[in-house]
């Protein structure tokens, strides 16, 4: 099998590393759905395929500020510091 026909699964710590993002951020993005797709290992498992968060990243590339649009029901900056 070459490696090109093999989708690597990473755990969620080697997303967060690669990522440069806290695990509790990406468990946020994982339930609200704003994260890359996961696959459920078992029932405290998550693995992330490498395609799957290629694509993600793809979606979330833009060109300009201001061009990234927000998922509708997603809290804002300003939404987030306001409770604190």
């Amino acid at each position: 099998m070459s490696e090109q026909t093999l989708d690597l699964l990473l755990t969620e710590r080697q997303l967060s590393v690669w990522l440069g993002i806290s695990l509790p951020s990406l468990q946020r993005m994982r339930s609200n759905g704003t994260g890359p797709k996961f696959v459920q290992l078992s029932e405290r498992r998550i693995g992330y395929r490498k395609s799957a968060i290629e694509t993600w990243l793809s979606a979330r590339t833009i060109n300009r500020i201001g061009g990234f649009s927000r998922v509708p029901g997603t809290p804002t900056y300003e939404q987030d510091n306001a409770a604190a």
